[in-house]
């Protein structure tokens, strides 16, 4: 009986205790969750531990939870952890938002470990409720930046080149630092780049590949691309040219059996063929290129295509030189030493007379006609002062045959007259001048083609910038093509001219634009056949100096012919006018010689030896300002200034100067001007040369050229004493012959120095002298040097920046490899 009491009393406690626990709703956990009377607890379903990327913002993680009971409406909040300010979350939908981006190299997190570290909750509204201690770790992303250093967009490599070089570098956009790790590939067109790693102090990364490239049809697309290790991809591609050079073409013939040009170029020192239909154009004779007498100025061509030659005149080898057309060799005809006569002193305009086996030669220093035998190279006078009647020739040109009526007609640029000349008895008649015939007068007449079916000769004039024909029988001139006549590109300096009958039209090599240019004899339309033109904007003419303007990407060089300051664009090559007598106010440049940069105050810096000046141009306006002259500060009056660098820690620019032979201070706020080095200021070796400069502040030195002692000079910027660092006989390697200007290589402790005689870079070792060329015509491809006048050193892309005024380009020189290229042209 008393078990069966507490049996009873046990069943109503717990019946009573049941009652109870479900009037009050019950907690977390499932107690029978089929118990429609007792509420289940939210429980969270998403992980514990979640990653994200750096550098974003946003959402980073998306939380999830389960509840038992169907109709609870759940809810998520942030309710602690040490990195919960730097969160919100949607209530509704448990999404997780980082306020600000994070970053691995730099954590914001709590204690800088890069995991934040929150505590989520859920609750469904009935009193259940879960949380969830959270860690989110910030996950390194590689962030990479591709760069091409060498060759520059759209740079011709000169059309001689079989294979390439290309380089840059990669920088880590974060923490500066580039791993192996980082790195998946690097490729152009498809081709692996060997990848060199960071030293110790330099943390970019370069790279390096080769590839062949085309000349036909000139053109080659590098297309590059990176990959890196967080499967991020960049790809980026320029054009890169491979097309032949011209750089100063002053004589032209016709060869029509080949559909090709034949054209010296007095730069290269070559003659050249240009084919008429698919642009391109080949060395068919120079230095490198055939056998003989090497051609030294060659200014007259004419063909003799009966035996598969031309013929050239050359007037620093006062000589007649054949060139075979197939092998490119070189055979003397005709000079001091081969056959008699009259020498020859500066030969300028030649014709064939395949009907007497000679040649017709003009003589401007003899004033004279020449007959030369193409059998004996005899050489006999026709027609000069004592020979023939008529008027004396006084400067004559250019000449061409007239051979029905036995004549040869010929333009004087002293008479600006037409004249023709009787080959039987050499008098001469002029058949248009100032008082022969209508039309514009000739001015400084070049060359000249007979057009026999139109009974005319065509003239083309330098001065005039035109295409002149002239009627032989009224001598009237008229204007077949200028500025003002026919479309298309206007002539800057024609030189030589060739008649295409076939096509009506006249050919025509410009030595300024460097082109070959056919003009329409109807319209007077010009259409240009080939140039080796590299950017767009205002074609160089005579650059002379060059800095980098490394915060714009872009070189800013001064052009002595043109008068101006140019900016040229280092990513297309395109030229642009920052200051010249149409841009900018102030006094006008008249022979800027050399420019830096004055950074801080965004101005270039330009000595000009006209005006014996130091003129600063304002970067943006062009504006120009005298801040040192004979009427500004005091001094000793500059004189022939070659070369100027910035010192702006003292405030001054460094100048030197030819004349006073001297190392001058200009304060540039009152124009003032100190001799810190000269004859009689500092001890040393007097300088006698003085051409480019450069500042070694670490030192407190100024660095000198000097192109009479073919030194570099260090000089005291204290005392100004004068020490030769390197010459013929400190330090070894091959001897400098004309330097002209001189970069700084902090970096490599040495100095580069342009030669301007031997077209040539050298790298001088500051410490012992030793010099090492680093490119000339026989290291490194690409085109060569013909007339180097400056330097700058781009140090970022270990690059150097070359100006030459015979290529009137602006060169980059890949400083491992020496290769070259024409960046702008």
């Amino acid at each position: 009986m008393k078990l069966i009491l507490n049996n009873v009393k046990t069943l109503v406690i717990t019946i009573l205790l049941t009652g109870f626990l479900t009037a009050c709703g019950g907690g977390g956990g499932s107690n029978g969750g089929d118990d429609p009377g007792v509420n289940n607890a939210p429980q969270f379903s998403s992980p514990a531990t979640a990653s994200f990327a750096e550098n974003q913002s946003g959402v980073v993680y998306t939380a999830t939870a389960n509840d038992a009971d169907s109709g609870d409406t759940l809810t998520f909040s942030i309710s602690g952890g040490a990195d919960q300010t730097a969160f919100s979350i949607n209530g509704a939908s448990g999404v997780l938002t980082l306020t600000n981006a994070a970053d691995f190299e730099a954590p914001s997190d709590a204690n800088a470990d890069n995991v934040y570290e929150v505590t989520l909750n859920v609750e469904d509204g009935n009193g259940g409720n879960d949380q969830l201690a959270l860690a989110l770790t910030v996950e390194d992303v590689t962030q990479l930046a591709l760069s091409v250093s060498y060759p520059t967009p759209n740079a011709n490599l000169g059309g001689d080149v079989a294979f390439t070089s290309v380089t840059g570098f990669i920088e880590d956009l974060e923490d500066g630092e580039v791993l192996e790790s980082d790195i998946d590939f690097v490729s152009v067109n498809g081709q692996g780049a060997d990848i060199e790693l960071p030293t110790a102090q330099d943390k970019v990364v370069r790279w390096r590949t080769q590839l062949p490239v085309t000349a036909i049809p000139n053109e080659n697309i590098l297309n590059i691309a990176l990959l890196d290790s967080s499967n991020n991809s960049q790809q980026t591609s320029q054009l890169l040219l491979n097309k032949p050079l011209i750089t100063r073409p002053v004589a032209i013939a016709l060869d029509r059996a080949n559909n090709r040009v034949l054209v010296v170029d007095i730069d290269l020192d070559a003659l050249v063929a240009i084919d008429l239909d698919s642009d391109t154009h080949i060395v068919l004779s120079s230095d490198n290129t055939g056998t003989g007498p090497n051609l030294r100025v060659p200014l007259a061509i004419t063909l003799d295509s009966a035996n598969n030659r031309a013929l050239v005149m050359d007037s620093t080898l006062d000589a007649l030189i054949s060139i075979n057309l197939d092998s490119g060799a070189r055979t003397m005809i005709s000079d001091a030493n081969t056959g008699t006569g009259p020498n020859l002193e500066f030969p300028r305009g030649i014709t064939l007379d395949s009907t007497n086996n000679r040649v017709l030669v003009i003589e401007p220093i003899l004033d004279a006609l020449i007959a030369i035998s193409l059998d004996s190279g005899d050489r006999t006078v026709l027609s000069d002062a004592n020979t023939g009647t008529g008027p004396n020739l006084n400067s004559p040109l250019n000449i061409t045959l007239d051979s029905v009526n036995n004549r040869a007609l010929v333009v004087d640029s002293s008479l600006n007259a037409l004249i023709a000349v009787d080959l039987d008895n050499g008098d001469r008649s002029v058949l248009s001048d100032d008082n022969t015939g209508t039309g514009p007068f000739l001015e400084t007449p070049q060359d000249i083609k007979l057009d026999n079916a139109n009974n005319r000769v065509l003239v083309v004039d330098s001065t005039l910038v035109a295409l002149i024909a002239i009627d032989l029988d009224s001598g009237d001139r008229s204007v077949l093509s200028d500025d003002n006549t026919g479309t298309g590109p206007n002539l800057s300096r024609p030189r030589g001219i060739t008649l295409d009958s076939a096509d009506n039209r006249a050919l025509v090599v410009d030595d300024a634009i460097d082109a070959l240019i056919a003009i329409d004899l109807n319209s007077g339309a010009r259409t240009v056949l080939y140039d080796v033109n590299t950017g767009a904007g205002p074609i160089l003419s005579f650059p002379r100096s060059v800095v980098l303007d490394s915060t714009n990407d872009r070189a800013v060089v001064i052009d002595s012919s043109l008068d101006a300051l140019i900016a040229i664009d280092l990513d297309s090559g395109d030229r642009t006018v920052l200051s010249d007598a149409n841009t900018g106010s102030g006094p006008i440049l008249t022979n800027p010689r050399e420019i830096t940069l004055d950074n801080a105050n965004n101005r270039a810096l330009v000595v000009d030896t006209s005006l014996d000046a130091l003129v600063a141009i304002d970067l943006n306006s062009g504006t120009r300002t005298v801040l040192s002259d004979v009427n500004t500060g005091t001094g000793p009056i500059l004189d022939f200034s070659r070369s100027v660098v910035l010192d702006s820690t003292n405030d001054r620019a460094l100048v030197v100067d030819d004349i006073l032979d001297a190392l001058v201070s200009i304060d540039l706020d009152s124009g003032d001007r100190t001799v810190l080095s000269d004859d009689n200021t500092g001890t040393g070796p007097n300088l006698n040369a003085p051409r480019g400069i450069a500042l070694d502040s670490t030192n407190n030195r100024a660095l000198v050229v000097d192109s009479s002692f073919d030194a570099l000079i260090a000089i005291d910027l204290d005392s100004g004493d004068r020490t030769v660092l390197s010459d013929n006989n400190t330090g070894i390697g091959s001897n400098l012959d004309t330097p002209v200007d001189i970069a700084l290589d902090t970096a490599n402790n040495r100095a580069l120095v342009v030669d301007n005689e031997l077209d040539a870079i050298f790298a001088i070792d500051l410490d012992n002298g030793d010099r090492s060329v680093l490119f000339d015509d026989n290291i490194g491809t690409g085109p060569n040097l013909v007339n180097p006048e400056g330097i700058t050193l781009d140090s970022a892309n270990n690059r150097a920046l070359v100006v030459d005024s015979g290529l009137d380009a602006i060169v980059t020189i890949d400083l491992d490899s020496g290769e070259r290229a024409i960046s702008s042209r």
